[in-house]
């Protein structure tokens, strides 16, 4: 399963080893132009939501489903380069340019 996140996490009770590595926006447009079957949305707030969907011409289900790892399971990640500087403004939209976004594969193994 490729789960899609917004935040590069280790799930509560997921003990084991995870590789963090550089991805692209092509790789996660290659993911949700892919088959849905595959992977699970775990993006749990609209403006990524809205940002995946201009980005990849594919709009995503938002989810805020509680992840859990199995052995050979991996996640593409999207996260801001730099932290909402504010915490209130939290959930107002965010920069739409790739560039001012972190994308990565995170694999884990038991």
């Amino acid at each position: 399963m490729i789960f899609i996140m917004n935040s590069a996490v280790m799930p509560a009770g997921n003990f084991g080893t995870y590789d963090y590595s550089p991805a692209t926006v092509g790789d996660l447009a290659a993911v949700v132009q892919g088959d849905a079957s595959g992977w699970c949305s775990c993006i749990g707030y609209p403006q990524n939501v809205d940002l995946i969907e201009a980005w990849t011409g594919v709009r995503i289900p938002m989810s805020r489903v509680e992840t859990t790892f199995a052995d050979g399971d991996r996640a593409i990640v999207m996260r801001l380069k730099k932290r909402v500087a504010n915490p209130s403004t939290k959930g107002a939209p965010v920069s739409s340019d790739p560039e001012d976004w972190e994308f990565a594969w995170v694999a884990f193994r038991e």
